[in-house]
């Protein structure tokens, strides 16, 4: 199989990296697409679903004909999409770092605004976190921690019936 095209390459475009982020952790149609990116015309949402799966970040699951069009449901890889490598990210620039990090945490943003205006924030309290603490750690302590969580979180990156979509985000800065 063909390497996927670097992150940098695809992914630091707004409306691929918002197509990206609504598939995490499901399976959607471009119907659903469209109904949850209702700001990006049609033919540009198609255009950079095109371009998602030719770089090999969304997979085309299934295919069914409706009214003679194709529907496709798309899906995604989680453990890979969206992560740069250490080689490619020694091959960004400060602005491309920049960039990705802010359309991170504008994504982010706007995940938890749209939780907020739900209205039903209460009950799903136990789902809802964010808190900042600072780790003291050797390059090969980071190394073990992201494993160590990445073993932890692996089981669940799959939809199940009776579980809630929760988006985790984690962040990793070197302090100054």
């Amino acid at each position: 199989m063909e390497e996927p095209a670097p992150v940098v390459d695809v992914l630091l475009h707004p409306i691929r990296w918002r197509i990206v982020q609504r598939v995490l952790g499901r399976e959607v149609t471009t119907t659903d697409l469209k109904r949850d990116l209702p700001d990006i015309p049609a033919t540009t949402l198609y255009r950079h679903v095109a371009a998602l799966i030719e770089a090999g970040y969304l997979t085309v699951v299934r295919e069914r004909k409706i009214r003679g069009t194709t529907e496709r449901t798309l899906s995604l890889d989680q453990t890979t999409v969206g992560r740069i490598d250490e080689r490619e990210a020694r091959a960004m620039t400060p602005e491309q770092h920049r960039q990705a990090f802010l359309m991170m945490l504008t994504g982010l943003a706007a995940d938890f605004d749209r939780a907020v205006e739900r209205g039903d924030l209460e009950t799903r309290m136990p789902q809802l976190g964010y808190s900042q603490l600072a780790l003291y750690v050797a390059p090969e302590d980071l190394d073990a921690i992201r494993a160590g969580i990445n073993a932890v979180i692996e089981p669940h990156l799959s939809e199940a019936p009776g579980k809630d979509r929760v988006v985790l985000s984690l962040i990793a800065v070197p302090d100054v």
